[in-house]
């Protein structure tokens, strides 16, 4: 694919975005999190990516294996590779954490949160029809954890003098 595709491809997909999307909650390092509502066939999804502890005081449960939502405190199996056994959902996720981070791994955590339009339309009316940035948060509530992942960023060549 040339150079030229690409760039028409990623224009086709942002106007396809920019036709389901309804809002958009920006990062900020002082919130450490980043949403995006998008509509679907059933209503609205938020998405939120940011920060595992910035977002964990907004998760109400994880998301398992089937899609089915387990309480944040409910007991799981821990992966063997965490050290087995059981655990909270909250536990385990810390856990990975600290696996990611022992390989020195930046950690997302990525949550979802589905609304009917009706609740969507009745939050957004109560809030300022978003007008703000603020008024939008209200969104990043009662959230659903889909995922975690690491990010290692490279080491930039400046910083091996700054070390020294």
């Amino acid at each position: 694919m040339s150079k030229e595709e690409a760039g028409k491809n990623i224009l086709t997909a942002r106007k396809e975005l920019n036709n389901i999307k309804e809002a958009e909650i920006e990062f900020s390092s002082k919130r450490k999190r980043a949403s995006m509502v998008v509509k679907t066939f059933e209503g609205v999804r938020v998405y939120t990516k940011g920060a595992p502890d910035m977002l964990f005081p907004k998760l109400v449960g994880v998301l398992d294996a089937e899609r089915n939502l387990q309480d944040i405190n409910a007991s799981a199996r821990v992966p063997s590779m965490l050290g087995g056994g059981e655990d909270t959902n909250i536990n385990i996720l810390n856990k990975v954490i600290k696996n990611f981070a022992k390989e020195a791994y930046r950690t997302i955590l990525v949550a979802k949160k589905d609304l009917t339009t009706e609740e969507y339309e009745a939050i957004k009316a109560d809030n300022n029809n978003f007008e703000k940035e603020s008024d939008r948060e209200v969104l990043e509530q009662n959230l659903e954890a889909i995922g975690i992942f690491g990010l290692q960023d490279p080491l930039r060549e400046t910083i091996r003098d700054s070390i020294a």
